[in-house]
């Protein structure tokens, strides 16, 4: 891999990738047909927990995740992070596991967290270092970084093709406004990654998956953490505005009235259906493609959870020549 890279995408993965790398000191080009972020990032519930999926090749990657944040906060300073921890619980059943950075809370500690609640669980998975991200402001920030460090930045530049050389090599790409060389091709496009490599032979077993998300207006502090239940995942945004990630955006609406005292009054404001890139087996699909020398694939789910770490661990492989082994288990050949 050459240190010439194109990253196409700037949502949070191609951003951190273009942070990341640019920081590393490599030549960096990115790319977008809109602006930063504005895609499926934007429609990110954007939780960021090191808890959640605890199998998997991405697990211990997934685990990092609230330490790499905490690193580019410091990295970038003014990083629209909010550290509320959050509280998970279901209708029924017995007590539940805690997993590693979590705890086992009873209702009365339940209370002290959100005093809101109309009937606390009686226990509930207390998470105290998860926290919540501004998706499009990370993005930005991220740009604004890899820029700092001599990234050039093409926004609203679709790029149409992946140009290759006589020998099959990358050389690039093609864009609607003319070529741009590079001697790495890193494709971070979310579902529009399939169909740039089927342009070159190459399968990216990537299929788009609905995300529906809901703005509502609700008196202010309402709700003070991130709060995962049967019904919704939910969380503060401003003073007087929540989102919330579900199925039915009436059904979420009768559930959060009936769920916080004082709900009321909460209404929806809109609803944004995101088309975020899943995997075929849930996986980050992370590496190189063997048969198209120059070309890189970093397309996932819980990107907005990954993108820090998973950045960092890229531009170790494509600047500094480390062959990962955490990321062994997320390489495109598996397929």
């Amino acid at each position: 891999m050459g240190r010439h890279i194109v990253v196409v995408g700037a949502g949070i993965v191609g951003a951190s990738v273009a942070y990341h790398t640019a920081r590393a000191g490599a030549a960096v080009t990115l790319l977008d047909a809109g602006r930063p972020g504005a895609g499926v990032t934007a429609d990110s519930f954007a939780w960021v927990g090191a808890s959640g999926v605890r199998t998997g090749p991405a697990a211990g990657i997934r685990a990092t995740a609230t330490e790499e944040y905490r690193r580019v906060e410091a990295e970038l300073p003014g990083l629209p992070v909010t550290w509320s921890g959050s509280l998970s619980w279901r209708a029924e059943g017995s007590v539940p596991e805690a997993g590693p950075g979590q705890e086992i809370v009873d209702a009365a500690t339940v209370m002290t967290l959100e005093p809101n609640l109309r009937q606390p669980p009686e226990w509930a998975v207390w998470a105290p270092d998860d926290g919540a991200v501004d998706p499009v402001g990370v993005t930005e920030r991220l740009v604004a970084g890899a820029r700092a460090h001599g990234a050039r930045v093409h926004l609203d530049t679709a790029v149409t093709a992946v140009r290759r050389d006589a020998a099959g090599q990358v050389a690039g790409v093609e864009t609607a406004v003319g070529p741009l060389s590079g001697t790495t091709v890193v494709l971070a496009a979310g579902v529009a990654t399939a169909a740039l490599g089927a342009s070159l032979g190459v399968r990216v077993p990537v299929e788009p998956s609905p995300c529906p998300l809901f703005r509502l207006r609700a008196p202010a502090g309402l709700v003070r953490t991130v709060v995962n239940t049967e019904d919704f995942d939910l969380r503060p945004v401003a003073a007087d505005r929540l989102i919330a990630a579900a199925d039915s955006p009436a059904r979420t609406l009768a559930a959060v009235r009936s769920t916080f005292r004082g709900a009321g009054s909460v209404e929806l404001l809109g609803t944004r259906l995101g088309v975020r890139p899943m995997p075929a087996d849930g996986e980050p699909i992370v590496g190189p493609v063997a048969d198209v020398p120059g070309l890189y694939l970093a397309v996932m789910h819980s990107a907005v959870t990954l993108a820090p770490a998973m950045g960092r661990l890229i531009a170790r492989e494509l600047v500094d020549g480390i062959d990962e082994p955490t990321l062994s288990g997320c390489r495109p050949d598996r397929f």
